[in-house]
């Protein structure tokens, strides 16, 4: 009980030292995949009602999915998990993938090994609102410190 509750100060103190805000709720608070708004066509039209996969695998794998509207686009919140690993002088990758079904055929629209726990890292602290076309090949992209696969694109700011 008493290592817990050391190691819970020491959590605070490192992190007050970093000059960081913090509440109880956000010690160890890492962000796996930042907010995601996209709009996707195939041949330069709106890919309506295709099947979006995202999955982030960091302390263990987690899909969420949704569809496109009418006008090709989706969107999916940030996403978090806690993590001591965090507050520690250790490397973090969190694997990231965004995977389209449409048509019957499958398309992996993003691929990113994200390496900074803070929300919006993955563009270097711009927003990930993305415009993909299916029929467009994947490029590498070095963003942030880390490599993103992807055939979409988005406002460098």
């Amino acid at each position: 009980m008493i290592s817990k509750i050391f190691s819970f100060f020491l959590i605070c103190f490192l992190t007050i030292s970093k000059g960081q805000a913090m509440s109880i709720s956000d010690v160890g608070k890492v962000c796996t995949f930042s907010e995601v708004k996209a709009k996707v066509t195939y041949n330069g039209k709106p890919a309506i009602g295709a099947k979006v996969t995202q999955i982030t695998k960091f302390k263990s794998a987690v899909e969420n999915h949704t569809s496109t509207d009418e006008a090709g686009i989706f969107s999916f919140p940030a996403t978090y998990e806690k993590s001591f690993k965090k507050l520690l002088p250790m490397e973090i990758v969190i694997s990231q993938q965004i995977l389209i079904d449409y048509n019957g055929e499958k398309f992996e629209v993003w691929a990113n090994g994200k390496m900074n726990t803070e929300e919006n890292s993955e563009l270097g602290g711009i927003p990930i609102n993305l415009t993909c076309e299916l029929t467009d090949a994947p490029e590498t992209h070095r963003t942030a410190g880390s490599l993103v696969l992807t055939n979409c694109r988005w406002e460098k700011k």
